[in-house]
């Protein structure tokens, strides 16, 4: 039943919340998005809801009442959504790809996670998420124990917590232990990247099986599901939100208004408040194209016009991640910002694995043959 309710339940769960919040921001911004871009942008607005509400202690036990009023809201004012052809395409490839994360859990026939072996962190991420959802920021009234250090160690140095807060949320509304939730979690992470690939891919591929197909190659990069099966959390989530912001800029470059700014700056604030503002360097490619194609269409003066605006958007929704003001300068950043640190690799990783399957058991380590031979 626990497995049930993990693999099926929850993440149902959090699509249809997404969904909800999706469409509250498509009816705020009165535009029309894509059907298959709803659920990741909502997520995002998830994480820019919870994001605020955690901050206090005196509102963090809001947060998961809060999201499931605003998913009702946005279910009840787009009623237009039901009329709507579904991209089976799409939900193809997305089921797909939820089915290969799921897999190497799922077939074991218990709730679990994995990598623990490998990346003790997961413990760190699953008590930060509990302390956040319950008491906000604060550390008010813990003993002096292992746990307090560590949340004095992250959680006292700002630590980004965004792409923690929905699986908080799920752990709140389904009653499961987080631990269990942890693995479906970033199954719904990839399943969000291969909905914002189809849709950027959709100018390459006139055949949405085509599409699909590369669709649901495309999301199993060594590299993401590597870090996936070692417990990363951060790592699919930046990669769900850069190609769902890097979709969104599209629109919004060639018919800018204020409207069309409003989701990519919801999924910019997103990723800040699960990168912190450090998250900038994964923004900036992005944003720096929109800025060009923008400038080349309507000129300077217009430019700095749509750009003003879009900053006005979306710097109000970062303020919870611009309000993490220690998190480069504390030991927490070390890895990050010591250019020798290689923190839980051993050596530093190879480009090739973006491409596809790594014939290694560790992502870590590379194969004595990179090349096929013949026997």
């Amino acid at each position: 039943m626990t497995l049930f309710i993990c693999w099926v339940v929850f993440p149902a769960l959090l699509l249809a919340l997404s969904f909800g919040c999706g469409l509250l921001v498509e009816r705020i911004a009165g535009i029309d998005l894509p059907g298959v871009l709803l659920p990741g942008v909502g997520l995002a607005a998830i994480i820019v809801v919870a994001g605020f509400t955690t901050i206090l202690n005196g509102t963090a036990e809001l947060t998961a009442p809060l999201i499931v009023a605003l998913a009702a809201v946005g279910l009840g004012l787009s009623l237009r959504w039901r009329l709507r052809r579904p991209e089976w395409w799409a939900i193809g490839a997305a089921v797909g790809v939820f089915v290969v994360y799921a897999a190497p859990i799922v077939l074991s026939g218990e709730p679990t996670f994995a990598g623990y072996i490998k990346l003790d962190d997961t413990a760190s991420w699953l008590g930060i998420t509990d302390r956040v959802m319950q008491h906000g920021r604060s550390l008010a009234g813990l003993e002096p124990s292992s746990y307090q250090a560590m949340l004095h160690f992250y959680v006292d140095s700002d630590y980004p917590v965004g792409s923690f807060l929905p699986l908080g949320i799920g752990h709140v509304l389904t009653g499961e232990d987080s631990a269990w939730l942890y693995q479906p979690y970033l199954a719904v992470l990839a399943v969000l990247l291969a909905c914002a690939l189809y849709e950027l891919s959709r100018s390459l591929f006139a055949s949405g099986l085509r599409r699909a197909l590369a669709v649901f190659i495309a999301s199993q990069s060594a590299l993401l599901f590597g870090y996936t099966m070692w417990g990363g959390v951060k790592e699919p989530a930046t990669a769900w939100l850069v190609a769902l912001l890097a979709v969104l800029l599209v629109p919004a470059v060639r018919a800018p208004s204020a409207r069309k700014f409003v989701a990519p700056a919801v999924v910019t604030a997103a990723t800040l408040g699960a990168l912190s503002y450090a998250g900038g360097v994964w923004l900036a490619p992005a944003l720096i194209a929109a800025i060009v194609a923008l400038y080349r269409r309507v000129g300077m003066n217009a430019t700095v016009r749509q750009a003003g605006i879009f900053a006005a958007i979306a710097v109000p929704l970062s303020i919870p991640a611009l309000l993490l003001v220690k998190f480069l300068s504390e030991p927490a950043a070390s890895t990050v910002t010591t250019q020798s640190r290689l923190a839980n690799l051993i050596q530093p990783l190879s480009p090739f694995q973006v491409v596809g399957i790594w014939p290694v058991d560790d992502f870590r380590l590379r194969s004595p043959t990179p090349w096929p031979r013949r026997s």
